[in-house]
């Protein structure tokens, strides 16, 4: 069982990327939706074609209502960090414009009230679009537009298990200060006792600094920090997440990931970069005067899809 997790991105639309990547675990899916409209029916949306051309008889469609849903129940639950989602083509792109994805376990309110891992802004009229998101833990998969005199159509719709690899394991630590300390951040414990020596800490000072040397260059998806929870918590507040493959000024200049507003005592949060970012070096920065202590560094990610075909 993973910890208590505070998923801040949540809330926020996914990150959407060109393309889909894994095993669609939809295709093995049960699907359903609130009502259906021109024969369109919920299985279109999970059978494993990508027509966008509503007349093929490939899409979805409910009749206009409040708040229309579609939903596909997986084999089983899954931690699910990718949804690809087709877009009609022939007509009426911009009916999908707010739709909500929402994934987990229960089905109150027909599952709609399950996570937010992405809001769609707008697609174009026969465009697929993926959105990556930190791993939830769920069985239903809901696609949902709030509002009145709705209609919901999908073309196709996929899903994709997580399946990247915590490479921070793998990783050489280093910190601006106290560095026997630094390796503790990628230890694979996320106990979040600094006192009992589970965390890294560095001394007081001016913009403390600690990073992994990653030994190569990865795609990275996302980082998830653990906090300490026996004292001083809101010494993370304001950490920069950073990224790339330079040591300039000991990798604090590379492309930001992410901002750390606040974790909670003992907690682990999970950061979605804006966009992904490739690098060797992940480093965290306090940008003040302080002390930076991590009890936990993970970071997930792939190597670029074309050096992994190169490699194949």
């Amino acid at each position: 069982m993973m910890p208590s997790v505070i998923l801040s991105l949540m809330l926020l639309p996914g990150l959407c990327v060109t393309a889909f990547r894994g095993k669609n675990i939809a295709l093995k899916g049960k699907a359903m939706q609130s009502s259906t409209g021109y024969t369109g029916q919920a299985m279109f949306a999970v059978d494993g074609n990508s027509d966008t051309n509503y007349g093929h008889g490939t899409c979805t469609h409910t009749v206009l209502e409040k708040d229309p849903w579609w939903r596909v129940e997986l084999p089983h639950t899954y931690s699910v960090d990718m949804v690809t989602i087709t877009n009609r083509g022939d007509c009426c792109e911009e009916r999908i414009n707010g739709a909500q994805i929402r994934i987990g376990n229960s089905l109150e309110n027909n599952g709609n009230n399950n996570h937010l891992v992405a809001t769609i802004g707008s697609l174009q009229s026969g465009a697929t679009e993926t959105y990556k998101f930190a791993p939830v833990k769920g069985r239903f998969v809901n696609i949902v537009i709030p509002g009145h005199q709705k209609y919901l159509t999908l073309c196709e719709v996929k899903v994709s298990e997580g399946e990247n690899l915590n490479l921070a394991l793998r990783g050489t630590a280093t910190q601006s200060s106290l560095h026997s300390l630094a390796q503790k951040a990628v230890d694979g414990n996320r106990n979040f006792n600094l006192k009992n020596g589970f965390c890294t800490y560095t001394a007081l000072e001016s913009a403390p600094w600690w990073r992994v040397d990653l030994h190569d260059t990865y795609t990275i998806h996302y980082v998830a920090l653990t906090n300490q929870g026996d004292c001083c918590s809101d010494c993370l507040n304001g950490a920069e997440i950073r990224i790339g493959d330079s040591l300039q000024n000991d990798g604090k200049d590379n492309p930001l990931c992410a901002t750390v507003s606040s974790i909670p005592p003992g907690q682990t949060e999970y950061f979605v970069c804006t966009k992904f970012l490739k690098g060797r070096y992940v480093t965290a920065v306090l940008p003040r005067v302080g002390i930076l202590s991590l009890c936990e560094m993970e970071v997930f990610g792939q190597r670029p899809i074309a050096e992994r075909s190169l490699m194949a």
